[in-house]
């Protein structure tokens, strides 16, 4: 079964098939947190946490798998981890070393550089405004045309909307550049 039929099995609501198939990733999660100074029962609380973390992430509509699922719960596994360590210790700078092999770490460098992008992304479109921002998801998520746009914004002409995309559009650029 691919990832993305186990996205899909989450989405229609058969998780069970799935959880199936994202029990498999358990063993290196185990032998992570096990070679890290963990339990069989810390293993078991990460890898539970990760899968409801993945679940509440699959659930929503406009949920991409951008890496493969076992890499996705090993690196938010390692990332709980890391948490519950630092916050029994106390020691922030608490050395973690990834055992992840090197196109293991690439996908997942390229997944958290990815999560980062959207990050931003999304401060900045909650920062142009709501006109701006209802106005470029119509244009670019919804497909429509300008004049259906000023039409639906309520602007006099075509041309109008033409005009205030291009303002959307620059004051995105200059609060990405900001950022």
């Amino acid at each position: 079964m691919e990832d993305q039929q186990i996205v899909k099995l989450i989405q229609l609501g058969k998780q069970d098939k799935a959880f199936l198939k994202l029990y498999k990733s358990y063993p290196k999660v185990h032998k992570l947190i096990v070679s890290k100074g963990g339990s069989n029962e810390d293993a078991k609380d990460v890898f539970q946490e990760a899968l409801i973390i993945f679940y509440e992430k699959a659930r929503q509509k406009d949920f991409q798998l951008t890496a493969a699922i076992s890499t996705y719960l090993y690196s938010v596994c390692r990332f709980l981890w890391k948490d519950q360590l630092v916050k029994k210790k106390g020691n922030p700078t608490a050395e973690f070393s990834s055992e992840l092999s090197s196109s293991d770490e690439a996908e997942l460098q390229e997944v958290l550089k990815k999560e980062e992008q959207f990050i931003k992304m999304e401060t900045v479109l909650n920062q142009i405004g709501e006109k701006c921002l209802e106005l470029l998801q119509l244009f670019y998520y919804k497909g429509l045309r300008m004049k259906e746009i000023a039409s639906k914004l309520g602007l006099k002409s075509e041309k109008i909307a033409k005009n205030q995309k291009y303002k959307c559009l620059e004051r995105a650029k200059q609060k990405v550049q900001s950022i």
